[in-house]
């Protein structure tokens, strides 16, 4: 199965999660990936998430667009196969509407690259 939009995983024990913001299907197999984080210092106030938005959230939080990246088809292709080794812990997939509310944030937020906000225009 391959990443979609709105996939979201752990990255290891006590990670933080990322989450699929764009569509790999839409951009050559290429997308964005973003980050939770509590702390606000480093994530900012441009998209909080509360404890109502996903499973993993059990407290208010903030989407870290200063650590977004492009993950490659080919990078993509190996986040699948350490989900498969069970080596990436893949977590409940983000609802449309929150994800609708993470890229409108995102689009607008002056920590996310130009290049990463392109994709999520596509």
């Amino acid at each position: 199965m391959a990443v979609q939009l709105g996939d979201t995983f752990l990255f290891g024990p006590g990670s933080h999660l990322w989450i699929v913001i764009s569509d790999p299907a839409k951009n050559n197999g290429e997308f964005v990936i973003v980050n939770l984080t509590t702390d606000v210092f480093r994530a900012g106030k441009d998209c909080e998430m509360n404890v109502s938005e996903h499973q993993w959230i059990r407290q208010k939080c903030y989407v870290s667009f200063g650590d977004a990246r492009k993950v490659t088809a080919k990078e993509a292709a190996r986040i699948q196969q350490l989900i498969s080794q069970n080596q990436i812990q893949q977590h409940f997939p983000m609802r449309t509407a929150v994800i609708k509310k993470i890229v409108a944030s995102g689009i607008n937020s002056k920590a996310l690259a130009t290049e990463l906000k392109a994709l999520l225009k596509t």
